[in-house]
């Protein structure tokens, strides 16, 4: 069979039968493989309403449901009787529920995705959507339209609505011609855009590599958006945390769902972005991370002792490139992986301390990892201490849930409902930061992965095999060729019950991705089990896709009190609302072409999810290629091309939000950090040598996402929603508004033909200008070495000088790029229907003024963003200043103004503009002499004029970031 090594999952082939790794395997039935497809089943009505009353505001209704047909017996009775609710809830977001009436059903709690009901003053002129009123007598069926348009949103007629105990099917009519993305977690072989030929996407968080296709992943997002021919875009989230499959045909889309009730919410849009803007607005908009957090990291499963930890650093620092942060893996923790301790063998507390305030001393950072499972060795104190304080998740017999995890025989702490977690946690966190000060937290397995998954289990005494393997110390050289085996398999003793539980076997069975199972693994497999209970006696049943998102939110608050700074927590699994805690990176990858392809659909749609901050493995955590689920080091890349991929990789991963090199350990992944190759250090200093001049534009772009909700990575096709062939270029990027990343994802390329939407491109490198009238593919020429990034016309993007550390960036001088768009503006209609490109910014409101404003000129916008890292932000504590440019149609004269906001924190008196460059200026002959100046100030600004590349730059400015100015220039 395959097992995982969890931490950052890596498999191997071990020769244990399956029922010995998954103790619950035998006795456990598969899925049926009952037929998911809906056709046929229209001409029969399941329910039909019973009553129609309006809602004292005159814009929803409560329908009553009776069962008229009940389909599908195998899967048990349905309902007798469903309360419908619609509620409009803002002008672009719709909410409808059916739920069965006087019976309360598992929902997601408030504390995960808060529920903020109906807008003040809402009327019914300002929705942008139309739901159809249902008549007494009537089948069920749900129609919503947008207004405008007449264009369907949901739309259920033609299909049955079908509402069992543990079984609720919903299909909405899709057109053929629409596009659709999101929902996951999974790797798709397509990449970005999900494939509509029978499909089943699956939602049930697992500990399954990312490399791995199709099976369902780390995290669950039954979310998607929807771009029609035309382009108008709207998005759906179904709120249900519950197991869940989700059929994708050519004409619809169908929920299967294994529990919970019914709740939609629907997001009119009309664009892409103002879709996800609307459905972070309701989950929670993604957090603010630190500064440092967007610099370079490092990470290795592997690096045995603090003195390997430190020459990583080192060497770093002697090939001159950026490190910002170093992760520490399960190789720093006590004896057993004791979490949150240090072993006095590899990683002694006290040489941790004095490392750490090395690297704090140089402007770096240190963050270990976490694991959800505590190892139940009495004497450890986090878990003498969890069991006093009753923080652990119950098992069936009411005693601690007991799995199998790296300690051995574990217990999972109940972030969801116990009433002691938050002090317990606190406690264990500060006596482990007291000890060595760390900037973070890195939150693995918290799916949470089980290496058995027993119902009931325990450690059997007397058997002397387990007993010593579940005990064996963790190698002092952490060398686990030999321990790695013996302990993902499962010692513990697993009781079956006399009679299987619905929970384990409910009559549906999802398509739970599994090895040695197929996509018919039982829920329990690799996790906790789904009849453990949580202390308010929520089952895991319905929780089990919260845990990642629970024990992020404990871990942020836990944090925030121990240390008073900002939080960074890196997490593996999440859920709806996870973004507003944590970062995420896409899981166990492979050193593989296809790896690097999928990783870009990993990091948008994470970004979609809310979650702004993610990447992935850069160069692949795992050395071995998979074919057909089969992991073998004999697929792996010949030297030369693992270099190339290494290199390519590199350059692409360095315009992640979240950009970090992981590996695996030394015996199952060749060294990639970049300083190992010259070629691809090169590539490095190259590469992020970009990234950290750009790094005050990321986080000012951040800040937006995190303000205003939306993305800090988007497709392409975000920035013009009706150009059909952006739709389905998913090998590149959008980094904030104005920055587009086009890498080389095959070997032996250098040329490539990205596509570009329609209006002006700059080269990143030099400012050559572009211009693309109706959008199309453009060949380019990119040796290794070199990697692809466009600035978008109509931007006003800051840059700074490099610096090997961001805090060397932070506050340094500004130079402002104001790249000229191609097309005269003509206000933000293009927002309001979604046709033609929208101009960056457009849904700002500062710049959306500016296009007003400034009808029939060049009209160029963004946001210089800073502050202090403090806990909330606001305009009392940031300098938050936006910049306008105005050029005329000619292109040769315009002005640039800024609005200053906000002007405070330690930005505000530090940070100064020192240039102004103007990119995209019509040829002029080459001693053209340009004019600038600043309104107030004597005298003229010096300015220069480059005829290449059409750049005029003007010098000198020497203003303060949050000193309103007014800059006129001709030439």
């Amino acid at each position: 069979m395959l097992l995982f090594r969890s931490n950052s999952i890596l498999v191997l082939a071990v020769t244990v039968l399956i029922s010995q790794a998954f103790c619950t395997a035998a006795g456990v039935g598969l899925p049926d493989g009952s037929p998911l497809d809906t056709r046929g089943h229209a001409a029969q009505a399941t329910y039909g309403v019973s009553s129609v009353t309006r809602g004292d505001d005159g814009l929803g209704y409560a329908a009553q449901l009776d069962l008229s047909n009940d389909p599908l017996p195998q899967y048990g009775p349905s309902f007798q009787q469903l309360t419908w609710q619609v509620s409009p809830e803002t002008p672009s977001r719709l909410r409808v529920t059916i739920s069965p009436t006087a019976v309360k059903r598992w929902r997601v709690p408030d504390s995960i995705v808060p529920r903020p009901g109906p807008a003040a003053g809402l009327t019914a002129s300002s929705l942008l959507y139309d739901v159809s009123l249902p008549e007494p007598g009537a089948p069920f069926a749900l129609q919503v339209t947008r207004r405008a348009t007449g264009q369907a949103i949901f739309d259920t007629t033609g299909h049955q609505f079908v509402f069992k105990d543990q079984f609720i099917q919903l299909t909405t009519n899709v057109p053929e011609d629409a596009d659709l993305y999101g929902l996951g977690e999974v790797t798709l072989r397509g990449g970005l855009l999900l494939p509509r030929n029978g499909s089943v996407i699956t939602l049930w968080a697992r500990d399954v590599a990312a490399a791995v296709t199709d099976w369902n992943l780390y995290s669950a997002h039954p979310f998607y958006v929807q771009v029609n021919k035309d382009g108008a875009s709207h998005g759906v989230l179904l709120l249900n945390s519950n197991g869940m499959d989700v059929l994708l045909n050519q004409t619809s889309l169908t929920y299967r769902a294994i529990g919970g009730l019914v709740e939609l919410y629907l997001f009119l849009g009309p664009t892409p972005e103002a879709v996800i803007r609307q459905y972070h607005e309701l989950i929670g908009r993604t957090a603010m991370q630190p500064y440092w957090a967007l610099g370079a990291h490092q990470a290795r499963w592997g690096y045995q002792n603090l003195s390997v930890f430190e020459d990583v650093v080192s060497n770093y620092s002697a090939a001159g490139l950026p490190l910002e942060n170093i992760f520490a893996d399960i190789e720093y923790q006590g004896d057993n992986f004791r979490t949150m301790t240090f072993s006095e063998d590899r990683y002694p507390a006290a040489k941790m301390k004095a490392f750490a305030a090395k690297l704090h001393a140089r402007g770096q950072h240190w963050v270990p990892i976490i694991n959800p499972a505590v190892g139940a060795q009495p004497g450890f104190r986090a878990f003498d201490e969890g069991n006093r304080d009753d923080v652990w998740i119950k098992d069936t017999s009411g005693r601690p849930y007991v799995g199998q995890v790296w300690p051995g025989a574990a217990v999972y702490p109940d972030y969801l409902a116990a009433p002691n977690i938050s002090s317990w946690l606190q406690r264990q966190l500060t006596t482990f930061y007291r000890q060595a000060p760390f900037d973070g937290m890195w939150l693995d397995m918290n799916e949470a992965s089980n290496f058995c998954g027993g119902q009931v289990c325990e450690v059997d005494y007397s058997n002397a095999t387990s007993l010593y393997y579940l005990k064996q110390k963790t190698p002092k050289d952490f060398d686990l060729t030999d321990f790695f085996k013996p302990r993902v398999t499962c010692w513990l003793s697993c009781k079956q019950p006399a009679v299987v539980s619905s929970l384990s076997s409910p009559p549906y069975k999802i398509h739970n991705g599994g090895f040695g199972f197929g996509r018919q693994a039982p829920l329990q497999s690799g996790v906790i089990h789904p009849t453990a209970v949580h202390a308010d006696g929520t089952t895991e049943y319905d929780a089990h896709n919260l845990y990642g998102t629970t024990m992020a939110m404990r871990f942020h608050a836990a944090f925030t009190a121990i240390t008073g700074k900002r939080p960074f927590i890196l997490s593996r699994s999440s859920f709806p609302g996870a973004g507003r805690f944590a970062a995420r990176w896409t899981g166990d990858n492979v050193a593989r072409w296809d790896e690097l392809f999928h990783s870009i659909a990993g990091v948008l749609n994470n970004n979609m999810w809310g979650i702004a901050l993610a990447g992935a493995d850069i160069c692949g955590f795992y050395d071995m290629a998979p074919e057909h689920h089969v992991w073998s080091a004999e697929h792996a890349l010949p030297e030369a091309e693992y270099e190339e991929l290494c290199n390519r990789w590199t350059m692409a991963g360095a315009f992640y939000p979240f950009s970090r090199n992981h590996l695996a350990a030394n015996h199952l992944t060749r060294a990639h950090e970049p300083y190992r190759w010259q070629s691809v250090a090169a590539a490095h200093r190259k590469a992020y040598g970009l990234r950290y001049q750009l790094l005050t534009y990321i986080y000012s772009s951040l800040f937006v996402a995190h303000s205003r909700g939306g993305t800090l990575a988007r497709p392409l096709l975000f920035t013009d929603s009706s150009d059909a062939a952006a739709r389905n270029a998913t090998a590149q990027w959008m980094l904030g508004e104005a920055l587009l990343v086009s890498p080389v994802i095959t070997p032996n390329t250098t040329r490539i033909t990205p596509h570009f939407t329609a209006g002006s491109w700059y080269n990143a490198w030099d400012l050559t200008r572009m211009d693309v009238t109706t959008g199309g593919h453009v060949a380019l020429d990119v040796p290794l070495g070199e990697v692809a990034v466009h600035l978008r016309g109509g931007a006003v993007i800051p840059m700074q000088p490099y610096a090997n550390v961001t805090r060397d960036v932070r506050y340094a001088p500004v130079t402002l790029i104001v790249t000229l768009p191609a097309q005269q503006s003509s206000g933000s209609q293009a927002a309001a229907t979604a046709q033609g490109p929208l101009p960056p910014h457009v849904l700002d409101e500062p710049c959306a003024a500016a296009l007003a404003r400034h009808a029939g000129q060049l009209v160029s916008c963004g946001l210089l963003y800073s502050d202090g890292d403090t806990l909330q932000v606001s305009e009392d504590n940031t300098v938050q200043v936006w910049y306008t440019a105005a050029t005329a149609p000619a292109g040769r004269s315009g002005s640039v103004r800024s609005a200053v906001k906000a002007n405070a924190g330690p930005g505000s008196g530090k940070l100064r503009i020192e240039a102004l460059v103007i990119a995209g200026v019509p040829t002029q002959a080459a001693d053209a002499a340009p004019t600038a100046s600043i309104a107030g100030q004597d005298g003229e600004a010096h300015a220069s004029y480059d005829a290449a590349t059409g750049v005029v730059r003007i010098a000198g400015i020497n203003l303060e970031a949050g000193q309103a100015f007014e800059l006129n220039w001709s030439i």
